[in-house]
């Protein structure tokens, strides 16, 4: 069997000193002799560092760049890899702290201009969100049939958290809930926001807000399917919260939290990524600056995480990864060395083994499973 994977990530030297990435690609797994076989050029798009297709329509949402001083959200036809829509932000600048793994330092990151840090798509009712961490802002965007973006909002947040990096509110996630609503990460203010969509307009109206413990800085979610549980991955705290979503009141209730990384561990680290297994029964994690990915085990129905499992991805920085379409391996990628892993996964237990190292891919920080996308 052929499984495939769409990978995003940077185009300028400055990520990555001589990368030679075009834009995104798609990588193909060939699940019998578990290895990816091929890594071949989807779209010649500048920066998608970020990409959420559309399941219905073959339409691939993405942030990019333009002419290296400007940035903003786009429209990609999978079939063509054509880019068929963009909208730019205005050059606002755009500054927050930052940490270079390669070099073990904090830096404060000035940029002439802003992109989001992330962007989903409903193809159903034409509406891109994205998340700006650097202007601490959410986007939406209405399109018309044709997949044209005919309107645009942006909903500031203010607020910020006690640690360095918590400065301003800085927005890292916007996807919808299974009933609609949209819900938010501020990670520099320790808040989670769920919002209501109006989607003839794209406009929203605020719902609720949930606040995080001090510090935890929420990056991203694994928002379940078959129970009313997230998990909440907390990139300044490493670890990862269970909350409750009721979908009467639009609310949400802590539950519990754990470590994502080992007891004692003193080196620098944030959580970067997560993921469900297809029948959530495991959830999974990467951790740059450990460099592994983190294996729980779900239990209670979705309430409570085991610790199972925690293998390091032979490289630096793994930025995101993805499992495959039966759940049987795992992809993940190493930023900063320029390389992909894939491991193997149990599918009864939930752990992971190496499959393939070494596998050379500038500059990707977006693994994103697709083999039915694009089939």
């Amino acid at each position: 069997m052929k499984d495939k994977f769409i990978l995003g990530g940077y185009t300028e030297d400055s990520y990555t000193p001589h990368n030679q990435s075009e834009g995104m690609y798609v990588a193909t797994l060939d699940t019998d002799e578990k290895k990816i076989t091929d890594i071949s050029l989807l779209a010649k798009v500048d920066n998608p560092a970020f990409i959420n297709y559309s399941e219905t329509d073959g339409k691939i949402a993405t942030v990019l760049t333009k002419d290296g001083n400007q940035g903003g959200v786009g429209v990609v036809d999978a079939k063509t890899g054509k880019l068929i829509s963009t909208s730019y932000l205005p050059k606002k600048h755009g500054s927050y702290e930052a940490y270079d793994a390669a070099k073990n330092l904090y830096f404060w990151n000035e940029l002439p201009y802003t992109v989001p840090s992330y962007i989903s798509i409903d193809g159903e009712h034409k509406v891109l969100f994205a998340a700006n961490y650097n202007t601490n802002a959410i986007h939406t965007f209405k399109m018309n049939d044709n997949y044209e973006i005919t309107a645009s909002h942006t909903y500031p947040i203010e607020g910020h958290g006690p640690l360095v990096e918590q400065d301003h509110a800085h927005i890292h996630f916007a996807r919808e809930l299974p009933d609609g609503r949209l819900i938010v990460c501020g990670l520099g203010c320790d808040k989670l926001f769920i919002y209501d969509v109006d989607f003839d307009t794209a406009e929203l109206t605020l719902k609720s807000a949930f606040d995080a413990k001090p510090g935890f800085g929420p990056r991203q979610l694994a928002i379940a399917k078959k129970t009313n549980y997230i998990y909440v991955l907390g990139e300044l705290s490493s670890r990862v919260g269970v909350v409750e979503y009721n979908h009467e009141t639009g609310k949400l209730e802590r539950i519990a939290d754990y470590s994502n990384i080992p007891e004692g561990y003193v080196g620098h680290s944030g959580s970067a990524a997560i993921r469900l297994s297809p029948d959530e029964k495991f959830l999974y994690i990467s951790n740059r600056g450990h460099d592994s990915i983190t294996v729980y085990k779900v239990l209670d129905g979705g309430k409570h995480l085991e610790k199972i499992q925690n293998i390091k991805t032979e490289g630096i920085f793994p930025r995101d990864f993805s499992l495959s379409k039966n759940g049987d391996f795992l992809l993940c990628a190493n930023q900063n060395t320029n390389d992909l892993i894939l491991f193997n996964r149990d599918t009864k237990y939930g752990y992971l083994s190496i499959a393939q190292t070494g596998i050379k891919h500038d500059a990707c920080v977006r693994v994103l499973e697709a083999t039915d996308f694009l089939a």
